[in-house]
């Protein structure tokens, strides 16, 4: 359940963040169907801040218009395959870079941030919010703003997918298997290991996104 939204100007800014969180942190079941008066209730606010705020999530990708309310976007493979090519063009390039501009002493906390949370989470459910905390470390050391901006675009239609293929055991390991390989790389200040290794991840991801995807569709014409 979650808390009631605090009472002030711009509620539905609270309400949008509210329901983004909940939805980035997989907070909701992907069968979930959104209704604006359930949802007023619950956070104990009117439906007309809950409407913008739906409107706003459907702004960013992260819900549908579906029959009395709103859903979760089926992605189709096709669709994943074109976010995974654009990040495949961003991401690679955007370590290397981190690795080539930051000093030793930083390269090497940053490693070493990446591997006690690794050591932390292990290959636990945490670890599904843990990677993107992770992410978020190593994009901050990036000086290029411009290009942090153009991979956190797709970081929320991307998340919600990873939060489903994380969930699996297999999946969290090939993934913690190669963020440890990422750590090692930035730590040891390798920029083409670093490319090489985030290529590897983004190819991976993208092959258990498609998988996810071909299930979920399978699933629903059953």
């Amino acid at each position: 359940m979650m808390n009631s939204i605090q009472r002030v100007a711009d509620l539905r800014q609270q309400v949008y963040e509210t329901l983004k969180a909940r939805i980035t942190e997989g907070g909701f079941d992907p069968d979930t169907k959104f209704q604006e008066i359930n949802l007023a209730q619950e956070l104990g606010v009117s439906r007309t801040p809950v409407r913008e705020a739906l409107a706003m999530l459907v702004r960013d990708g992260l819900l549908v218009q579906a029959t009395r309310g709103f859903r979760f976007p089926n992605f189709t493979p096709e669709e994943i395959s074109e976010v995974i090519e654009i990040r495949l063009l961003l991401e690679p390039h955007a370590v290397a870079k981190l690795v080539r501009e930051t000093d030793a002493g930083r390269l090497f906390a940053l490693a070493g941030r990446i591997h006690q949370t690794l050591d932390e989470t292990g290959e636990s459910d945490a670890y599904v919010e843990a990677h993107r905390k992770i992410r978020d470390d190593i994009y901050s050391h990036v000086s290029n703003r411009q290009l942090v901006a153009a991979i956190a675009r797709y970081e929320d239609f991307i998340h919600f997918i990873r939060i489903n293929t994380l969930r699996r055991p297999d999946m969290r390991r090939v993934s913690v298997n190669g963020m440890a390989k990422l750590a090692q790389a930035i730590g040891t200040g390798n920029e083409d290991e670093a490319r090489a290794v985030m290529t590897m991840l983004l190819t991976q991801a993208g092959e258990a996104f498609k998988t996810w995807a071909a299930e979920n569709a399978e699933q629903r014409q059953g």
